[in-house]
């Protein structure tokens, strides 16, 4: 029946609406997961350079021009991984716009799929409703009316019940 297909074409639409919203969560997830991880891996190098940093000063306090230069070493690499975890963050942010992008067009032709659909299933239902009351209207006995005339039939009866009593005058 075209009913039945319409309606499994509008919960077909409503899973690709709901499939589209998962996938996003996941992704979501997955991005999450990692930037979370860059971000432990960027203060577990940051610890062991700071703890590097301080063997060196424990090994030798007075000098000064190896401490400094040790440092210097340890801001620049703090700098590059900050760089790093920065250039990764807006390659993810630029990845999730690209796929809300493709999510709210998913979306947007499943809502017009499930919006046809459902037209359709309107349509089916209100033939079937149609059809129904015509032939319950056919089977049932024209003289049968709800106590109202037509205009016609009021006109008739009028012009019927004058002429008779014009004619009743006459004789």
């Amino acid at each position: 029946m075209a009913g039945n297909d319409a309606t499994a074409k509008f919960y077909s639409a409503m899973n690709e609406g709901y499939d589209a919203f998962i996938d996003t969560i996941r992704a979501a997830n997955d991005r999450g997961h990692r930037m979370s991880t860059a971000l432990i891996e960027d203060v577990q190098r940051g610890q062991r350079e700071a703890v590097e940093l301080a063997t060196k000063w424990a090994e030798a306090p007075l000098d000064l021009a190896s401490l400094s230069s040790s440092i210097a070493d340890a801001g620049t690499k703090a700098q590059n991984r900050s760089l790093e975890v920065t250039r990764q963050l807006f390659g993810e942010m630029a990845e999730a716009q690209e796929e809300s992008r493709e999510v709210f067009q998913r979306v947007l032709n499943a809502n017009r799929s499930a919006g046809e659909a459902a037209i359709g299933v309107a349509r089916g239902f209100f033939t079937r409703a149609s059809e129904a009351v015509q032939s319950a209207t056919q089977s049932s006995a024209p003289a049968v009316t709800d106590g109202r005339r037509t205009a016609r039939e009021s006109s008739r009866t009028s012009q019927a019940a004058t002429n008779d009593s014009s004619a009743d005058d006459g004789a």
